[in-house]
């Protein structure tokens, strides 16, 4: 399995986005950018990924807005089911390819 966006590990976790961001940030696990905290990155539950929003030509001349993507790693997604006290939904083949 590979990292998963947070729309995709809500899926999993039988919850919305929206939910479940709520709930990490609540528990402190997310801070108001959605970024984890560092510890649970370093434990392997959460990376961070660099994008470049570059779809509208007016933004920043042209080369538009870099912004931070956190992602849930396999051993994060079952650390947060157990967190969160859910079982994790089983990935169909489509998802795991």
């Amino acid at each position: 399995m590979h990292n998963l966006t947070l729309r995709d590990a809500a899926k999993m976790l039988r919850s919305g986005q929206n939910r479940l961001t709520r709930d990490l940030k609540e528990r402190g696990i997310l801070d108001h950018n959605r970024l984890p905290r560092q510890r649970d990155i370093d434990a392997g539950r959460f990376v961070i990924k660099l994008k470049q929003h570059a779809k509208n030509p007016l933004m920043n001349n042209g080369k538009g807005q870099l912004y931070y993507q956190t992602l849930v790693t396999p051993r994060g997604l079952l650390w947060l089911a157990k967190e969160l006290g859910v079982k994790v939904e089983q990935v169909d083949q489509e998802q795991a390819a």
